[in-house]
């Protein structure tokens, strides 16, 4: 390209550009819709979200706080989770392959 060419929307470095800031708009969205904000470093999530993660009921979920299995915190009617607890309740009922005995 010539050192003091125009650059207009038809061109093919313009519209490599566009498609380039289309895609990271379009990362940056999701990334916004599903970013969770941090409390000294935690995250919580409420019922629903745990329901939608673990493909739960809220029946089942509520099962889970009175069988001890799930800490949780509860302010006020809002009942919230820690990420963390989420994924050490999934990592103590790891159940691995067992391979056969040869």
């Amino acid at each position: 390209m010539a050192e003091h060419a125009i650059i207009t929307e038809e061109s093919p470095q313009m519209q490599l550009f566009v498609q380039f800031m289309a895609g990271v708009l379009k990362k940056l969205e999701r990334y916004c819709a599903s970013a969770r904000p941090t409390l000294a470093g935690e995250v919580y999530l409420t019922g629903e979200e745990v329901c939608e993660r673990l493909k739960l009921s809220t029946r089942t979920l509520q099962e889970y706080r009175s069988r001890g299995l799930l800490a949780f915190y509860k302010i006020g009617g809002k009942i919230l989770y820690k990420q963390s607890d989420l994924q050490a309740m999934l990592d103590r009922h790891y159940n691995p392959i067992q391979k056969p005995s040869v």
